[in-house]
């Protein structure tokens, strides 16, 4: 899955339903859930109007990639060569710069991704900047920018250190095997507790990301040779020491602070991959049971409880791509595919991109802007009103479940309604509760439309109350499957 070379922050998600009809969810110890974007693209051509839209969208952080090979762009290592010394003068932090500045300006949070070697810091087989990247060199790297990013004497401040992209796969980390037994996760390993250990030391209080790996199995004909299926959770259970029951295999520990997916689907916001080691939508509860397990058995060193990460994610819309997801769909996926992300213990979700790609160029039209003639010239995409403020209504036995979040995150009232015969009823008032999460079963018919209307006088896009049934989208809108068929 293409990092898309790069591509999640805001304000999270919890809840607390008061109101005068409806019962009340659990308004107590709620899970947040934070958003943000990531675009590579936009954020380094237009960095001043893309971190804007991600306010815009109603997010926290910018997802953003620190090119190691581009700020030391040397094909041998420098003579001399100090690299934990941010100020050492073979670095060149200025690209990282003019996008970390002004992602700050705007009151995001940056989500640092540490990725691609210099040729000199990599295997024998090294040039692409992902053939077995030196873990001793990486972890000075990551010293090296802590200290550059560390908030001090009006330096900016960056807390979250995302170590790789996706390195499940060989289009981001080579090899995935040696001698048909798998390399790349326990090499993985060392490279995540260097940088753990690293950036620590300069400030405790950093928070080190592990994981981002993608979706589905790696096709790449040597790898499907040895294992076929080698998906994202066969790396993890690798990676973390365990066995596919879950049981220790070995005693190495990781350094890390929140596990990482990027989990695209072939279908919706329910969607299963279809092979058991493969994670989209929903098998995320199978992947947070992985997770919970490296803690069980002391796999995981941590300051705190592990968090659970999205890093990537999005689906292309119909317009422009003749292959995406028609806009209206695509709009209510995006609020359910939010919620059921939330209901997985998904604490953070960032979301690829902010415009659209140009078709002719590249298969990536998931942005929440159409693409204009000029970045001036885009327009919105409904699915902008879905991201920044996401309300489902989920039909069950005692009536509709009703669940929200509130743009970036934060307390306040607001009224939830249905419509009826062409108008809107009041079914309640709620409360968000810190995180900006509501959350009620309301004693209501499973028909029309639900939508919740703030304070501020702002609306939901109208959530459709009967179900949608799941439709068959290949991500991205390529040609080429990223996953085999499901057999009948």
């Amino acid at each position: 899955m293409p990092l898309v070379l790069a591509r999640l922050l805001t304000i999270v998600v919890a809840l607390a339903a008061v109101g005068s009809t409806g019962v009340a969810a659990s308004s107590s110890g709620t899970a947040p859930l934070q958003t943000g974007l990531f675009d590579p693209a936009s954020f380094e051509s237009n960095p001043a109007l893309s971190f804007a839209r991600t306010r815009a969208a109603g997010a926290g952080s910018a997802r953003l990639i620190l090119e190691w090979r581009a700020t030391v762009p040397r094909d041998v290592r420098p003579v001399g060569f100090d690299a934990t010394n941010p100020n050492d003068p073979a670095y060149d932090w200025s690209s990282f710069d003019r996008q970390v500045r002004p992602a700050l300006s705007a009151g995001l949070e940056p989500i640092a991704i540490l990725f691609l070697a210099p040729r000199w810091a990599e295997g024998a087989n090294g040039g692409s900047g992902i053939d077995r990247p030196d873990p001793d060199e990486l972890g000075m790297f990551a010293q090296a920018a802590a200290k550059r990013y560390d908030g001090r004497e009006g330096r900016p401040r960056v807390r979250h250190w995302q170590v790789w992209n996706e390195p499940n796969i060989s289009l981001y980390m080579t090899p995935q095997f040696v001698n048909g037994k798998p390399f790349s996760p326990g090499h993985y390993r060392k490279m995540v507790n260097a940088v753990a250990g690293a950036v620590k030391t300069v400030r405790a209080d950093n928070l080190v990301v592990a994981g981002g790996t993608a979706p589905f199995r790696d096709i790449t004909p040597e790898v499907v040779k040895i294992n076929p299926r080698w998906g994202p959770l066969t790396f993890m259970r690798e990676f973390l020491c365990l066995s596919r029951a879950l049981k220790p295999t070995c005693s190495e520990k990781v350094r890390f602070d929140a596990w990482a997916h990027h989990p695209y689907t072939s279908g919706g916001p329910t969607h299963h991959a279809v092979l058991p080691d493969d994670v989209s939508l929903g098998d995320l509860p199978e992947m947070r049971k992985v997770l919970d397990a490296g803690s069980r058995t002391r796999h995981i060193t941590s300051r705190g409880p592990v968090r659970f990460w999205v890093t990537e994610f999005g689906w292309d819309t119909k317009g422009p791509d003749p292959r995406g997801v028609p806009l209206a769909l695509h709009a209510r996926w995006v609020s359910e595919g939010l919620y059921r992300m939330w209901k997985s213990g998904v604490s953070l979700v960032t979301w690829f991109q902010v415009r659209d790609d140009s078709l002719k160029d590249t298969f990536y039209q998931s942005g929440l802007w159409f693409r204009g003639a000029t970045p001036a010239a885009d327009r919105p995409k409904p699915a902008l009103r879905a991201f920044r403020f996401p309300v489902v209504a989920i039909p069950e036995s005692r009536g509709v479940r009703v669940w929200g979040r509130t743009p970036f995150g934060r307390a306040g009232r607001l009224v939830v309604e249905q419509s009826s015969r062409g108008r809107w009823k009041v079914l309640g008032r709620l409360s968000a509760d810190r995180n900006g999460i509501f959350e009620r079963v309301f004693a209501t018919s499973p028909v029309g439309s639900v939508r919740a209307r703030l304070s501020s006088g702002e609306l939901s896009i109208p959530f459709a109350v009967p179900p949608v049934r799941d439709q068959a989208f290949n991500p991205f809108g390529q040609e080429t499957l990223l996953e085999p068929k499901r057999k009948r």
